[in-house]
């Protein structure tokens, strides 16, 4: 059943929602209508952040660690009978948060286990979209085999071997979202509904310069890029606020980039011109 706006009925659940990606992308959802479920690890940025939406319609929030057992059971008793209208999952950890085992942990381990809880809940015409990276895009299909059979939650400790540090295994992690997506297309398609990864560039938001401030090199991917800046939070959450709604009803089971061109021009050689 659908909504009478033309948007599928049910909560738009965001997570990493207190700040950044999150924050934009639970803006224009609740500008669009949506009622929201905003889950994040910072309880007390989590308040301020509903609070400021609040005025726009209904805000619910769900503080708690993405990767920690109860979560899935946190999400589902707040949901309670409500279906899943659409998903943004933005919560992850960048290469200087974390080591690898946790980076793997949270970033591609729980966001498998966040989609095994919403995809029985999916209603129709809605979609997931999960934030992946221009990383795993950069690491191309050098290690597909061992990412795809790590294909369940308790599998993902297995990439430690590959992930000598902690920027490998972010972009592992991030390789593993759009290797997920591909798998699950064809179930959550059976729900009639969608599911897409989004891959950003470097993005102006706390997150993105302290990585830029750690790693010279993505500065000059960023000089490099075709759109030669920055990216705002606003303009990937527009994408994500996109991709779940009825505009984009036959985008599923893909990788969407939004990098100012970064990956594009790295595989055409042009990087120098």
């Amino acid at each position: 059943m659908a909504h009478s706006e033309g948007r599928p009925e049910g909560v738009a659940v965001i997570t990493g929602a207190a700040s950044g990606m999150g924050e934009a992308s639970a803006r224009l959802m609740g500008q669009a209508g949506w009622p929201l479920l905003l889950c994040d690890l910072d309880g007390g940025r989590l308040a301020t952040t509903a609070e400021r939406l609040r005025g726009g319609g209904a805000v619910e929030t769900l503080a708690g660690d993405i990767a920690g057992a109860a979560f899935p059971g946190s999400l589902a008793a707040a949901l309670a009978d409500r279906p899943v209208g659409a998903l943004i999952h933005c919560a992850a950890l960048s290469p200087t948060m974390a080591n690898p085992d946790r980076i793997l942990e949270v970033n591609l381990a729980a966001t498998m286990r966040l989609v095994d809880a919403v995809r029985p809940r999916m209603a129709a015409g809605s979609a997931a979209v999960l934030f992946a990276s221009i990383a795993g895009h950069q690491m191309g299909a050098a290690l597909d085999e061992p990412i795809s059979k790590a294909s369940t939650p308790d599998a993902v400790a297995s990439l430690t071997a590959y992930a000598s540090n902690s920027g490998l295994a972010y972009s592992i992690s991030k390789r593993g979202v759009h290797l997920l997506v591909r798998r699950e297309a064809l179930g959550f398609g059976r729900r009639g509904a969608r599911i897409i990864s989004l891959s950003p560039g470097i993005i102006d938001t706390p997150m993105g310069q302290a990585e830029l401030k750690a790693h010279a090199v993505m500065q000059t991917m960023v000089d490099g890029s075709a759109l030669p800046r920055l990216a705002r939070a606003e303009e990937v959450a527009a994408v994500a606020a996109f991709l779940c709604s009825p505009a984009a009803s036959f985008i599923t089971g893909t990788d969407i980039l939004v990098d100012g061109g970064t990956i594009g021009v790295m595989l055409s050689g042009a990087g120098g011109k």
